[in-house]
């Protein structure tokens, strides 16, 4: 079996679309030829993403809401918080994305609209962007041609997000909370460009192309992002 072969047929096995096995993606080595690759490029292909704004004055009543829900609450910054399967991110004032990935997200997203009631509005968005993650030794150094920002991580701590331009496009960066990767999120329509900007920047490095793993259904319960919504 060929390796995008094998990619496909990883996807598959998880129920997905056959558009989440997009033409342009290969996985496998490439680029330099090194003893260890120093960078890994993951596309996340299994994954709920909701776009969660809280209505006019309610962003703290909201706040605290999902508190008290699932034991903590998103901060309104550019910051990630995780909690009940969720990683919210802060995109905006007031608003984030909701990110849910691995089994059992049918229970979550119930979760979360019981959470939110009438103080704020939802908006699937899961079809609408197309998420990499990048790690390994080499990944900062990769990111840094293509970005505008400080990566030091005095400037862009574990959990920090910003929006953007990279390479001519709006992407959504952030750093897991656990401080080992970054994930580029963007448009489905520029998911393509991405992903050739990325391993682009990482061949000179030796770079590993894969799909993410699925996560285990057991979830951590840290932090969590709005009160009730209404999924459009």
């Amino acid at each position: 079996m060929s390796e995008q072969s094998a990619a496909s047929h990883e996807v598959g096995k998880t129920g997905l679309a056959l558009e989440l096995t997009p033409h342009y993606f290969r996985a496998g080595r490439r680029g330099a030829h090194v003893a260890q690759p120093g960078v890994t490029l993951e596309l996340i292909a299994d994954e709920d993403r909701f776009n969660i704004e809280a209505r006019r004055g309610k962003a703290a009543e909201l706040i605290a809401a999902i508190g008290r829900a699932f034991g903590a609450a998103p901060v309104d910054d550019a910051r990630t918080v995780e909690a009940g399967g969720f990683s919210f991110v802060g995109i905006g004032p007031s608003r984030w994305h909701a990110i849910s990935r691995g089994p059992d997200r049918a229970a979550r997203r119930d979760a979360l609209r019981a959470a939110m009631r009438e103080l704020a509005t939802i908006v699937d968005v899961s079809h609408g962007f197309v998420a990499f993650r990048l790690s390994g030794p080499k990944a900062v150094e990769a990111l840094t041609k293509l970005v505008r920002i400080d990566l030091d991580p005095a400037s862009f701590p574990p959990g920090a997000s910003a929006g953007t331009e990279l390479h001519g496009m709006t992407v959504q960066l952030r750093r897991t909370t656990d401080g080992e990767a970054y994930e580029c999120a963007v448009s489905r329509s520029f998911a393509g460009s991405l992903y050739h900007a990325l391993t682009h920047a990482a061949d000179p490095y030796g770079i590993w192309v894969d799909l993410a793993p699925i996560p285990c259904s057991r979830q951590n319960p840290k932090i969590l992002g709005r009160d009730d919504a209404e999924v459009v």
